[in-house]
Order: C-alpha cells, then sequence, then structure tokens
C-alpha cells in the first residue's frame, strides 16, 4: 500500500495542541500566572455551579427520608467516598486528597439535609394534628403546669396553640417544641403524645 502522510492542516493541528495542550490530561499548557490564574477562576466557577446544583438535589432528598439515620445514611457515604476515590485515580487526582474534599462537602450536605429534613417533620406536626393526645395524668400535669380553668380540655387547649400563626415549631431530636404566648408544648414526633406543656419563666 502507498504510504499516505499528513496533510499541511493536519500538522498545524498537531503542533499547535502539542504546544498548548497537555495531552496526558488534555490540560491547557499556560504561557503566563494571569493564564494559569483565569483558568484556576473558571474551574472555579464551574465547581461552585455544580455544588449549588448538588445542594438542590440534597433538599429534594431530605423529602424521601423517613428519619434523621436515614439523613445521616453513613453506608451510603461510604459508597459516595469509594466511587469518588476510584474516579480520583483514574483520572490522576490524589485519591486521599479527594476523599478529603468529599467527606467535608458531604458532612456539610447533611446538616443542610438535616435542617431541610427537620423543616418537614414541622409542618408534619400540623399536619397530623389530629393525632395529637396525652394520657390522662398527662392532661391533668398539663392543666396544673398551665393553671388551666377546671374543666377545661388540655389537649384541645395545646392544639389551639399549636395552630395559632404565632406558634414557633422546632424539633430536636425525638420531640418537637412549640413556643406560643409565654409556653411551651412539647410533642413526642413519633406518637404525636403530648409529653408536657409549661409556662416559661
Amino acid at each position: 500500500m502507498p504510504k499516505t502522510f499528513p496533510n499541511f492542516q493536519t500538522i498545524i493541528l498537531i503542533c499547535f495542541h502539542r504546544t498548548y495542550v497537555n495531552l496526558s490530561t488534555n490540560t491547557m499548557i499556560c504561557k503566563t500566572l494571569d493564564e494559569v490564574r483565569a483558568n484556576i477562576d473558571r474551574i472555579d466557577s464551574a465547581i461552585i455551579s455544580l455544588i449549588a446544583e448538588r445542594g438542590e438535589y440534597v433538599a429534594q432528598a431530605a423529602a424521601f427520608k423517613k428519619s434523621e439515620d436515614g439523613v445521616r445514611d453513613t453506608s451510603r457515604v461510604e459508597k459516595v467516598i469509594q466511587k469518588v476515590r476510584d474516579k480520583a485515580t483514574a483520572l490522576g487526582a490524589d485519591p486521599d486528597m479527594v476523599e478529603k474534599i468529599y467527606r467535608q462537602m458531604i458532612a456539610s450536605f447533611i446538616q443542610k439535609e438535616m435542617a431541610e429534613f427537620n423543616g418537614n417533620k414541622t409542618i408534619n406536626l400540623l399536619d397530623n394534628i389530629d393525632r395529637i393526645y396525652t394520657t390522662p395524668l398527662g392532661a391533668e400535669r398539663i392543666a396544673r403546669n398551665l393553671a388551666l380553668p377546671a374543666g377545661t380540655d388540655s389537649v384541645a387547649y395545646c392544639i389551639q396553640k399549636i395552630q395559632s400563626p404565632s406558634c414557633r415549631i422546632t424539633r430536636n431530636g425525638k420531640n418537637f417544641y412549640c413556643d406560643v404566648d409565654g409556653i411551651t408544648i412539647t410533642v413526642n414526633a413519633h406518637s404525636f403524645t403530648i409529653i408536657t406543656a409549661h409556662k416559661n419563666k
């Protein structure tokens, strides 16, 4: 077969590519420090954009989680870490450095997701308002703590307070804390039992 030679245009493109691009990493070969910094800034912008996009999906994930352990999901974290280490090795990045970066990022996202999760659970307290109850002893304790008039339905009173627009509902661990009109009502987040209610000092 006759030998074929690259045409002039192909030769120019090969020389250009070898001069301006690192063939092993496909990274531009910079001629000045300003060029280096400009490329780093470009990459930083892309990274931040992707982190923001990742955060949107993290916020959505909270709606599908059933518990705080589900939010933390340590087995999922380890799978992600192993995956990014493998990708780092394949792409020529330092896997130890990538792991450290990802663990810090994931920890921050878990905090964000936990806030979203607890926020969703606050809404669920209001959605399950008809499930709120207490025991007879609990009703007596609430009436005594709040100095309610004789014959007042302690549960109905607390539900009315919880539904008030001025009520601030937060969750800490297994309980909701409802602060309104100088009192705090504590409701178990799983059974919706009113644990106690008391006046704030």
